[in-house]
């Protein structure tokens, strides 16, 4: 039996589109191309990793305050790539992965997961089998707002975020905010840019409940460089392809590869490690237990 979102005042089901879907279906056949073509199933990597680590990385996310607005995070569209790190629509996709694992560490707001779980309750929906190790599609609260937006040049030296907030069940546009970075922004940096524009809209609308962050750097209300290395960052976005093909070691070993060459820098990446624990333990892609 497939399962459903819940349905109250607050749900909406996130569909992906446009840009979003784009990434959904570009990135596998880029995998598939970088392995010379083959459109096999990815080999699934033997269990290397001991069972004491992935309890020691099995750590509970912290939980949302109860007036906490529901969030996902939608199609982050780059007119410009000035890294070369990974394709364009695979930077994309983990610059936006990179704004879900700044939101997670939060508790003024309640991320809740879409890009996978909309695939994944898809597949079931048409009768498809889950991918080897893929867990349970789940149950899922809607989200109340969907973020999205882009990052574009403005001149040489300088180029603009603009985001908007959308209500999930109506499409309706909330709020819209525009903040400006360097060029040469690293990603770590923009995707941080991008929470702080995003609580400061929320702010504006009452809908921020009062928390005092503990790493308020991690969110910085100007714009500052993440001090993580481009390596680091190309490390995290192997865990969050390895991810997508529920390949837990592979992503294990990227995303520990990440926080060790970005260390406390890099807090984004310890969240991506809890993450694939929680649901490689028994979560699944419903937000009541994963992310």
């Amino acid at each position: 039996m497939i399962r459903t979102p819940h349905h109250s005042e607050r749900t909406g089901f996130f569909r992906l589109s446009g840009w979003g879907a784009l990434a959904l279906l570009t990135l596998p056949l880029l995998q598939a191309c970088a392995g010379g073509g083959t459109t096999a199933t990815p080999t699934i990597s033997a269990p290397t990793t001991p069972e004491s680590v992935w309890d020691a990385l099995n750590q509970p996310r912290p939980e949302p305050l109860p007036d906490a607005v529901r969030i996902t995070v939608s199609e982050v569209l780059l007119l410009n790539d000035p890294w070369g790190i990974e394709s364009p629509v695979a930077t994309a996709l983990g610059i936006q992965e990179l704004i879900s694992a700044g939101l997670l560490r939060r508790q003024d707001v309640e991320f809740v997961e879409r890009r996978r779980f909309s695939q994944a309750a898809e597949m079931e929906r048409r009768g498809q089998s889950r991918p080897r190790g893929a867990p349970e599609v789940g149950v899922s609260p809607g989200a109340d707002l969907v973020l999205m937006g882009s990052w574009a040049a403005a001149s040489a030296d300088s180029a603009y975020l603009d985001f908007r907030l959308t209500r999930a069940e109506t499409g309706e546009v909330v709020t819209a905010f525009r903040r400006s970075t360097p060029i040469k922004a690293d990603p770590t940096a923009l995707a941080r840019r991008v929470i702080a524009g995003l609580l400061d809209a929320l702010e504006e609308t009452g809908s921020l409940p009062t928390w005092k962050d503990p790493s308020p750097h991690w969110a910085p209300k100007g714009y500052q460089e993440s001090g993580v290395s481009l390596s680091a960052v190309s490390a995290f976005f192997s865990g969050v392809a390895a991810e997508d093909r529920y390949d837990w070691e592979s992503a294990r070993a990227a995303y520990q590869e990440a926080l060790d060459e970005g260390g406390s820098a890099f807090p984004e990446a310890r969240v991506a490690l809890a993450r694939i624990a929680r649901i490689r333990s028994g979560g699944t892609l419903g937000s009541g237990n994963l992310p």
